[in-house]
């Protein structure tokens, strides 16, 4: 009896040992698959974004990626809530939404901050796999100064009308938020954040997209809003509020400690604060944004719209005129259509073209070619060529204009009768704000007005241009300019 049961021991001991062994080896593949599947995950979303999701054994998500994506909310509303923006943005996420989902308005982020993504996705493309690279070149980006404040822009398929009006104003006030416009639907917070003096967020309501209503393709690239990527919109203004340590709205909590950041901060120079701006930034959440931000273009040919017969818009100029530009399809084909645009607001040709949009165009071709492609990129347009254009079409169309004026003087003597008919063919351009603004342009700008109107001015003579009535807005401007060329 005592040797079976001593045998019954040994061979239990052994069986135990064995099934200890099992058990452990069962143990290291649950481990090792454990790990390979990144085990359960958890978030915690004051951290950095590429330490959002950590390991943790009662952790909430089975995956890193169901981490992720689940608490990316939490992260940007954090930071947002952090750099003191959240109460801001809110008003204008609800007010988006509703008119997206409730009124069927297609809402846009429009302006020079799309030129900036635009970059960014350019930028992200060439280093994805050279963080070093993608960092200095960002660095190099932030000198352009691209993105600032954040327009949105909503197309209505209604007609804008007082009724309209009045009910969209009531959406928007129940968000908190009030119309800044007379003559046009435009939105913002009762006391909006500011950067640079400018609102940081804004809503225009508009009704139509045709080409004479926009500039050039580089101005007007646009991104398509919804209530899912609005948190990226939000996200982004976050991570470029370069001035963020003097923007931050009051808190009503924590002034003491409010009062000694303030201190310190005042204490550090720019070149400090600007070193800890990018030790702070997120570049992980950045390539992330980039990476689902979808920038749209309108269809375009060396930096002008790509028109046809069938989307080629005239606006309102006067049918002679439309057929006087035509001919500089001669040149580019696309051409016509940008002189009617330019010239049918001429503010735009006199001072936005010269002053800023060429000057932009310019900046950032010579941005791509430098860091990013020297591959002509077919969105910006050739300065020098638009130059020419410009200049000579103005010089043509005055000429076109004071020998009008001369064979109908001829015909009359009567310098009244004969410039209000030489003037038709500009019925449909306002002068009124080139008129107002005047002491903005600079000589380039005063020296296409002269090439449109000085030989006209100089063929009345001054005496003669004096005595002349206002009966058109046209004839008043020109009596303006008699004094100012």
């Amino acid at each position: 009896m005592d040797n079976y049961y001593e045998k019954y021991i040994k061979y239990k001991s052994k069986y135990l040992h064995l099934q200890k062994i099992l058990l452990n080896k069962q143990n290291k593949q649950f481990n090792k698959q454990i790990n390979q599947e990144g085990g359960r995950y958890d978030c915690d979303p004051s951290k950095s974004f590429k330490d959002l999701c950590f390991e943790k054994q009662d952790g909430k998500y089975k995956n890193k990626d169901g981490c992720i994506n689940d608490c990316e909310l939490n992260y940007i509303n954090y930071h947002l809530i952090k750099t003191g923006i959240k109460g801001e943005t809110i008003k204008f996420y609800l007010f988006i939404k509703d008119i997206i989902k409730n009124q069927k308005i297609d809402v846009f982020i429009k302006g020079g901050n799309v030129i900036g993504l635009k970059l960014l996705k350019m930028i992200r493309e060439k280093y994805r796999n050279d963080d070093k690279k993608f960092k200095e070149v960002f660095e190099k980006f932030l000198e352009l100064e691209l993105i600032k404040d954040w327009d949105f822009a909503a197309y209505t398929k209604k007609e804008i009308t007082d009724e309209y009006r009045d009910k969209l104003n009531k959406i928007a006030e129940e968000y908190k938020l009030v119309p800044r416009a007379k003559t046009f639907i435009l939105y913002q917070t009762r006391r909006p954040l500011l950067t640079d003096d400018k609102p940081m967020f804004e809503i225009a309501v508009l009704d139509s997209d045709k080409f004479t209503k926009l500039e050039i393709p580089l101005t007007t690239m646009k991104v398509r809003v919804n209530e899912f990527n609005l948190k990226y919109i939000f996200m982004f203004c976050k991570s470029f509020m370069l001035n963020k340590n003097y923007n931050k709205p009051k808190q009503e909590n924590k002034q003491e400690n409010k009062q000694e950041e303030k201190k310190e901060e005042k204490s550090k120079t720019k070149e400090e604060l600007y070193k800890e701006y990018l030790d702070d930034f997120d570049f992980d959440m950045l390539k992330r944004m980039i990476d689902k931000i979808q920038i749209i273009i309108y269809p375009h040919a060396n930096g002008l719209y790509d028109v046809n017969k069938s989307n080629f818009d005239k606006g309102i100029l006067s049918d002679e005129l439309v057929k006087f530009i035509q001919k500089y399809d001669d040149f580019d084909k696309n051409l016509p259509q940008f002189l009617i645009i330019h010239i049918e607001d001429p503010f735009r040709i006199l001072y936005r073209l010269p002053e800023k949009n060429m000057k932009k165009n310019d900046k950032i071709k010579t941005f791509i070619e430098t860091y990013i492609d020297k591959k002509r990129q077919d969105w910006l347009f050739d300065s020098k060529f638009i130059d020419k254009s410009i200049k000579l079409f103005m010089g043509d169309l005055g000429k076109h204009i004071t020998s009008n004026y001369k064979l109908e003087f001829e015909k009359t003597k009567s310098i009244q009768q004969s410039l209000e008919k030489a003037l038709v063919i500009l019925d449909g351009i306002s002068f009124n704000r080139v008129q107002t603004d005047f002491d903005m342009l600079s000589d380039y700008g005063k020296n296409l007005l002269d090439l449109l109107f000085g030989d006209l001015i100089k063929t009345i003579d001054q005496i003669n241009l004096v005595s002349l009535t206002n009966s058109t807005k046209t004839i008043e401007f020109i009596k303006f300019l008699g004094n100012k060329l």
